[in-house]
């Protein structure tokens, strides 16, 4: 009993950064319909601010939650002018184009990371008052997973205010269902494209961040990320933020209970998964009906 809870919160645990990571992805496709291959770029370029930083000194946790804040912005300037320099001009060409230009992306950018940081794998450590683990369900879990736990959570709460009580969340849901009566209303749809592009790279950005201490960090890992990514949001459903919330939830457990059941089969369980849902539901859990 004790095994299954511990591996309950580490999949929870997951769950928090995918949620941040998939989000951002729904919510580029929900408005600008782009299927953005190079998400997993800045969510790289997230983690390895943390490393960088983390040579030049020690992070309290005061310093950490600084850098996640700061950081998450610099990854959403940085993914707000890639969409104002590239895609902006290549939206006519479709959205098989667009996601082979996001892929030259992704590429580009990972092979800048090789020659800034170099190929081999890294690591990024905790801040210290985060070392260390508490007594749950009779098992060990490390302060730094209750904090991502707790702070998902918030982080979830807080995109969903955005998203639902803002004036940009209000754009972001209009443009998301009619761009051309948006237009029509004097609104500058492009710049809605590239603040949301921006938005989504920098919650991509802190996913990385967050998810730095807990993973092996090289320039490929926002590849391999990416299909996780991809997974929650195809089950969850496309442009829906509950539905990212719930595919993150349902992807994480199921990576964490596969490690623990089938150790080399985790990932192909969540294909399965997916597969089912697109058969029975292709639109995904809480996705709209496609019209």
């Amino acid at each position: 009993m004790n095994t299954i809870a511990m591996q309950f919160l580490s999949g929870l645990t997951s769950a928090m950064f995918l949620f941040l990571l998939a989000a951002g992805l729904s919510l580029i496709f929900g408005v600008s319909r782009v299927i953005n291959v190079s998400h997993g770029a800045f969510y790289m370029l997230g983690a390895y601010l943390l490393v960088t930083v983390g040579r030049l000194t020690t992070l309290d946790a005061t310093g950490f939650v600084l850098l996640a804040i700061v950081g998450s912005i610099l990854v959403g300037l940085f993914g707000g002018l890639l969409e104002i320099l590239i895609l902006r001009h290549v939206y006519k060409g479709g959205m098989l184009f667009v996601a082979l230009v996001t892929f030259g992306m992704l590429a580009v950018i990972e092979e800048t990371a090789k020659i800034i940081w170099g190929a081999e794998l890294t690591t990024a450590t905790k801040p210290a008052s985060l070392e260390g683990a508490a007594q749950v369900f009779g098992g060990a879990l490390p302060h730094y997973n209750i904090m991502l736990i707790t702070a998902g959570l918030l982080l979830a709460l807080g995109v969903w205010a955005v998203v639902e009580k803002t004036r940009f969340g209000l754009l972001i849901r209009a443009a998301s269902m009619d761009r051309e009566m948006l237009s029509a209303l004097g609104i500058d749809v492009p710049r809605v494209f590239t603040v949301t592009f921006a938005f989504g790279a920098g919650l991509a950005g802190l996913a990385g961040i967050l998810a730095a201490p807990m993973v092996s960090i090289s320039p490929s890992m926002g590849s391999s990320i990416i299909i996780e990514a991809f997974a929650v949001v195809v089950i969850g459903g496309l442009g829906s933020l509950p539905g990212s919330l719930l595919g993150a939830f349902i992807v994480g457990e199921a990576l964490a209970f596969g490690i623990l059941a089938l150790p080399g089969l985790a990932l192909v369980m969540v294909y399965l998964l997916m597969a089912i849902i697109l058969i029975l539901r292709p639109e995904g859990l809480l996705g709209g009906k496609a019209s």
